[in-house]
This record gives C-alpha cells, sequence and structure tokens, in this order.
C-alpha cells in the first residue's frame, strides 16, 4: 500500500461557518489529505444560501481559520469563543492541505465579498420607492406614487382573469385622503421599507437566489444523495456556544444524578459556578501549530500543569487523550446508541473524563479561581478605610 493510500484513510474533524454566525459552526469530517480548494465543493453542492445575506456574493473567496484561544468544557474538550469571529487567520495558499494548518476541531470561517452593486442598486430602489410614495402636498411630483402603480397592475391582471369584484377593490380609490390620512400613510411605508431592508441585511430572509426565472426549479436538501453528503464530509452535527454548553451540561448531571437534589448532594451547583475555564493568549486554538507545541508528550503537558501559571497549549498528544476517553465510553454502547453518542461528543465535547484530563483542567482552572480570589482581597482592603472613616 503506498504512502498516498495510507494517508487518505486518515481523517479529522474541522468546523465550518455557515452565515457567518457564530451559532452555526458545523462539523465535518475530511480526509488528512484534503485541501482548502476542496472546501468550495461545499459551497457548490449543499442546496441552501450559506452567505452572510443576500448582499454577499453566494460563493466565499477564501477562508482563514480562527486562532481565538476558546474555552476548554469541565472535562477537557474545546469550544468556540465569541471573539472567534475576530482573531483569524488568512489561508494564502488553498492548495495546501487544511491538516498542516489546523488543529483537531478547529474553526474555518469563509471570506465573502460583500456584494457593492446588489446592495446599493437595491438602497436606490427603496430611495425611489419611498420617494413616489410621499404625500403629494409635499411631493414635487404627484399622483406617480409606486404602490397605487402596483395596486392597479394587480386589478388589471384581475381583470385579465375575469375577476372583477376583486378588481373593483383595487380601482376603488373613494374619498381623497386627507393630509393626516397621507402622513400617517406614508410612517407606516416608512416603517415597512425598514423591515424589508433589516430582514435583507442581518439575514433573517436569505433566499439562495433572489431572482428565480419561471420554469427553473431551486433545488432542495433531499435532492442530494447519501455519498455526496460522504464525499463532503458532512456531519450534520453543530457546534454548541458556551451558554449551551453550560445549560446542556446543567441538564445532563442533573438526569446522571437521578434529580435535582441528589445533584445538589453530588456537588453540582459548585461545579457549575466555574464550569471550564476561558482560555487566554499562547493556549488553546491560539496554540501556534510548531513541530515543538505538536509532539509535547502528555507526561509533559501534566508536569506543565503542576507549574503556577500554567497554560494549555495544545498538543497531538491531549487530542489522542481525549480520543481514548472517548473509545473508552464507546465500548459500552449499543449500536442504536452510538450516533447520538458520537452527535453528542462533536456537539458540546465529553462528558465524562479520566484523571489526567481532570488533572489539566484543574490546574487550568485553580489559575483563574486564584485571580478571583485576589480581586476579592483587593476590593476587601479598599472598602476597610472607608468603613474606618464613617467611624
Amino acid at each position: 500500500m503506498s504512502d498516498t493510500t495510507k494517508e487518505e484513510q486518515g481523517y479529522v474533524d474541522i468546523y465550518l461557518r455557515f452565515n457567518d454566525d457564530m451559532e452555526k459552526d458545523y462539523c465535518f469530517q475530511v480526509k488528512t489529505t484534503t485541501t482548502f480548494k476542496d472546501l468550495f465543493k461545499i459551497f457548490d453542492t449543499l442546496p441552501i444560501a450559506l452567505r452572510p445575506s443576500v448582499f454577499y456574493h453566494a460563493y466565499p473567496i477564501g477562508f482563514k481559520k480562527s486562532i481565538s484561544p476558546g474555552y476548554v468544557t469541565e472535562d477537557g474538550n474545546f469550544l468556540f469563543d465569541y471573539e472567534s469571529q475576530k482573531q483569524t487567520q488568512h489561508i494564502s495558499d488553498l492548495n495546501s492541505r487544511i491538516n498542516d494548518h489546523v488543529w483537531p476541531g478547529q474553526l474555518i470561517i469563509p471570506e465573502w465579498e460583500f456584494n457593492d452593486f446588489g446592495f446599493y442598486g437595491f438602497v436606490s430602489f427603496l430611495i425611489c420607492w419611498l420617494y413616489t410614495d410621499l404625500p403629494d402636498f409635499i411631493s414635487p411630483t404627484p399622483g406617480i406614487c409606486l404602490t397605487n402603480q402596483v395596486t392597479k397592475i394587480f386589478a388589471y391582471l384581475a381583470i385579465y382573469f375575469k375577476q372583477d369584484k376583486i378588481a373593483e377593490l383595487f380601482l376603488d380609490e373613494g374619498e381623497p385622503v386627507a393630509i393626516v390620512g397621507q402622513v400617517i400613510f406614508f410612517v407606516f411605508h416608512i416603517m415597512k421599507i425598514l423591515m424589508i431592508f433589516g430582514l435583507l441585511y442581518t439575514g433573517a430572509f436569505n433566499p439562495i437566489k433572489v431572482f428565480k426565472l419561471p420554469g427553473t426549479r431551486i433545488p432542495s436538501p433531499q435532492d442530494l444523495t447519501k455519498d455526496q453528503l460522504l464525499e463532503l464530509g458532512w456531519t450534520g452535527t453543530r457546534k454548541a456556544t458556551i451558554d449551551e454548553y453550560k445549560d446542556y451540561y446543567r441538564d445532563y448531571k442533573i438526569s446522571e444524578h437521578g434529580g435535582m437534589i441528589q445533584a445538589h448532594r453530588a456537588g453540582l451547583f459548585d461545579t457549575m459556578k466555574h464550569l471550564g475555564s476561558e482560555l487566554g493568549e499562547g493556549e488553546g486554538y491560539n496554540t501556534p501549530l510548531t513541530r515543538e507545541n505538536m509532539t509535547v508528550k502528555l507526561e509533559q503537558l501534566l508536569e506543565q500543569a503542576k507549574q503556577p501559571n500554567f497554560k494549555l497549549k495544545l498538543t497531538y498528544d491531549y487530542f489522542a487523550e481525549l480520543g481514548i476517553v472517548f473509545a473508552q465510553n464507546v465500548e459500552n454502547k449499543s449500536s442504536s446508541e452510538l450516533p447520538e453518542f458520537i452527535k453528542q461528543y462533536r456537539r458540546y465535547g465529553l462528558l465524562i473524563s479520566n484523571e489526567n484530563l481532570q488533572a489539566i483542567v484543574k490546574a487550568r482552572k485553580g489559575l483563574e479561581e486564584k485571580v478571583e480570589v485576589v480581586e476579592e482581597k483587593v476590593e476587601v482592603i479598599e472598602e476597610k478605610p472607608e468603613e474606618e472613616n464613617d467611624n
């Protein structure tokens, strides 16, 4: 068997951000030989809108990896923090292999190009629409209300389809509208335009295609075959946010202990006060992907954890330890439970650990707790002189 074939058998999990939304980080299992250029297939194949909004081109122009440190969970896994979009590193060579640039489970963010023509064209249309609907008493060109023109078009269509009663409703202009009525109508019109613009700009309404030609069909996710999804590395699992993890951890442990009272006795709510830890510069996914860091042994990391000011730098041995714990827990799962367990792992990480992982997480959390204790002492010292002055 050739070396190339062996490499193709290796896989790594990465996360790809959809719609530029931190709540849409989806897991893909890609080959160790997959390049960044291969990721473009995802945007060609998945029949959903992946751009941030309709004001961006539908196809990314490149990729960047998030080097924000992240958050270590209570059991030693990693989640993306809320600054993941701000600390990034551009991928200059799209032909390079993903595995050579990212740690396992690291976040990759597509780079989107803003569609200036589409944006300003749409804004110009809204301004024109707003102008034509100006109240007649202040409009330089009264009587050209675009809304009324559209209403007449609907009326003519109703007549064409022999719906005379509906046409009469559209064409019935009634009594002339007073100035107050015109102003009220215009205010509602402004609100309507702002709502339309807001829905499109924020991506709340984000269709695959803005304009659809008659007779054409927009593809749906049901059109994809299982083989196509497997080729992309699609797992269908979304990474949890830190808040989602904390909520899930609490509910999971309460259920595991058999109720709220039992969980309280087991110390769950004390654990929840300092659940996991926010990582800082130089640790987590901010760890440089160098040979020196990659080859650090778990024993060395455990020794470092005993030192003051311990920083949790990533190493392949650490990820291997996570894999060992995962494999040990998989052995106890039935074939029907296995898919859900894998999904849970990719979404929240492990919810159980071993002594090695516990020691490392405890050491990292200990540093954070020491800082909090020092801050509390400083506050107490500052308050004492005030009490003496009052006396």
